[in-house]
């Protein structure tokens, strides 16, 4: 896949970015990104969710490729071009950590989500994804995907989530200093008694540079757009990195601009600030989400 010479390569978030912490997807952020791409921009998804757990609107407005489990995964295209998984090892010692504290989890793999049996239900609520195939190649998530059969090989990044409103710092101080990145929950439907695990190393500036560097374009030719904690490296690495409206005050401390909310079309504004959308089609899609 070739940039060709004056367009952008842009990463969005989803959750918070793409479609609002409600549900809501703006017609704004639809016609920006369409139309971006057919002025011959690249356009990638950037979020901590897998496959599986994409929202099937993405997949309807179209996208060149994806960073998917907070930088575990990379697909271009049809191809997948980068993936990073914990040992076996390492995944038996971090669900070792939950089960010590008595945390429930989600297992995360490329080909899936894994909830405890027990919470499965709620949990699959919770992340909004009872009945979802997701983008590309996920499987569909049936009874056999809980988290005592998941696949210890194949395991990109957790999500725990714990009743005591300690639990964050009990799992940052034990697998934060054994190779692990533990940072606060992105998901708003978890509260805050939780948080995300992955490989220290892996995120989703990571994953940017690698694919910058494998395509051969510059750092100053991509745009990173996010809201939340699991932004931070992307809107760091980026060219340009722009906070939604709606971000967390690390995120936006971290990116170079602040653009709009979710609700006010921030996408949009942001395409057209740097010239990925005319200002007409920006002005009709203003119309268009009301």
């Amino acid at each position: 896949m070739i940039l060709e010479q004056g367009r952008r390569i842009v990463f969005l978030d989803v959750d918070g970015t793409i479609i609002a912490h409600d549900g809501t997807l703006p017609e704004s952020t639809v016609h920006a990104i369409r139309a971006a791409r057919a002025a011959g921009h690249l356009v990638l998804l950037c979020t901590g969710r897998s496959p599986s757990e994409l929202d099937p609107r993405l997949a309807q407005i179209g996208v060149d490729g994806a960073v998917l489990g907070a930088g575990a995964f990379v697909r271009l295209g049809e191809s997948w071009v980068q993936e990073r998984t914990m040992s076996t090892e390492q995944a038996r010692r971090m669900i070792e950590v939950f089960l010590d504290l008595g945390l429930d989890y989600v297992l995360q793999c490329r080909d899936g989500v894994y909830p405890v049996a027990s919470r499965r239900r709620e949990m699959r609520r919770m992340l909004g994804i009872d009945g979802r195939e997701g983008l590309g190649d996920g499987e569909p998530l049936d009874a056999l995907h809980v988290a005592e059969n998941a696949p210890l090989d194949r395991i990109a990044k957790a999500i725990f989530l714990g009743v005591a409103p300690d639990a964050f710092e009990q799992v940052r101080a034990v697998l934060g200093a054994e190779g692990f990145s533990v940072i606060t929950g992105t998901i708003p439907q978890l509260g805050t008694g939780g948080g995300e695990v992955s490989l220290a190393g892996v995120n989703k500036g990571a994953a940017i540079q690698g694919l910058l560097d494998e395509l051969g374009i510059p750092a100053e030719s991509s745009i990173g757009i996010g809201d939340n904690n699991n932004d931070l490296e992307m809107l760091r690495v980026t060219g340009v990195g722009i906070a939604m409206g709606n971000g967390t005050e690390e995120a936006k401390a971290a990116a170079d601009e602040i653009t709009g909310a979710v609700h006010e079309g921030g996408i949009a504004q942001a395409f057209a600030r740097h010239g990925l959308v005319t200002t007409a089609l920006h002005g009709a899609a203003r119309s268009a989400a009301g």
